[in-house]
């Protein structure tokens, strides 16, 4: 991909989450994308112990997809298969019963339709073992996405569950995450991006299965008819991000984007000591 990076062979995933689609920075990282040559990592995701997953309807194709294709290697995405009507919860329940089929130690989650994973020239040849060694520089068994936006939000937006209704309790966990994203990775670490962003995602395959068995049984298998509507807690994101507090410090996000750059509400400053 044409674009200069200060980081050396810095491994890029780029993740076009929520309104990025009128982001400027976001439509010229597109374009670059769309004319970019193929290129041949010289090893791939499952030669690095890695399994990468998505979640897509099969017939559709997507960014992703393309991305893989790209790379000479779209066999090497498993795609979990979705249908509309969506129940959006199905991102968790799908993926906690197929991370009990995979044998490779790290597991990598990407949504499909706004997700890049490219590189800069030095880094194309080593991209998938550039990613596996960045993740494992994190010291932590499971790294999140992280981003601006704060979705959803204990004040309404990205949910329609009321603080004193049944599903209060919800409400009550989302603002606890809320003050504990903002001390450590806004106050403590100094990041803008300190928010929590389930469509990206690479992980210890053992520990992401606990992690998903707890997310599902504790939050999710209770309300999972709800999820029909994306509206009740922000889809799979709102569960999701409730419960990195009581998995803290083995989840963490990429608050600093190493390895995941979201671009939703992201302006040039954002990206200056990252994009020359």
């Amino acid at each position: 991909m044409r674009i200069e990076t200060n980081k050396k062979n810095w491994p890029m995933v780029f993740h076009g989450n929520g309104p990025s689609k009128d982001n400027p920075i976001w439509q010229k990282i597109t374009t670059l994308w769309e004319n970019e040559d193929s290129f041949e990592p010289n090893c791939t995701p499952k030669q690095e112990g890695i399994t990468v997953i998505t979640w897509s309807i099969p017939e559709e194709m997507t960014m992703l997809q393309e991305s893989f294709e790209k790379m000479g290697m779209q066999s090497e995405l498993i795609i979990i298969p979705i249908s509309k009507p969506f129940n959006w919860l199905d991102k968790i329940k799908k993926t906690k019963e197929y991370l009990d089929l995979v044998e490779t130690k790290y597991i990598m989650g990407l949504d499909a339709t706004d997700i890049i994973v490219s590189s800069d020239d030095d880094g194309k040849p080593t991209l998938w073992y550039d990613i596996k060694e960045c993740f494992k520089n994190f010291n932590c068994k499971l790294v999140y996405n992280a981003e601006k936006l704060n979705w959803p939000s204990s004040d309404g937006v990205g949910t329609n569950i009321l603080e004193d209704g049944m599903n209060g309790n919800l409400i009550k966990r989302l603002k606890e995450t809320e003050e504990f994203e903002e001390r450590i990775y806004k106050n403590l670490i100094g990041s803008d991006f300190y928010r929590f962003n389930s469509g990206a995602f690479i992980g210890y395959t053992d520990f992401t299965k606990d992690f998903y068995n707890t997310v599902w049984n504790k939050y999710v298998e209770p309300h999972y008819e709800k999820g029909e509507d994306e509206g009740f807690f922000g889809g799979d994101q709102g569960f999701l991000r409730i419960a990195q507090k009581e998995f803290f410090p083995d989840v963490t996000i990429d608050c600093n984007c190493k390895l995941f750059q979201s671009f939703a509400d992201v302006s040039p400053e954002d990206i200056k000591e990252i994009y020359s």
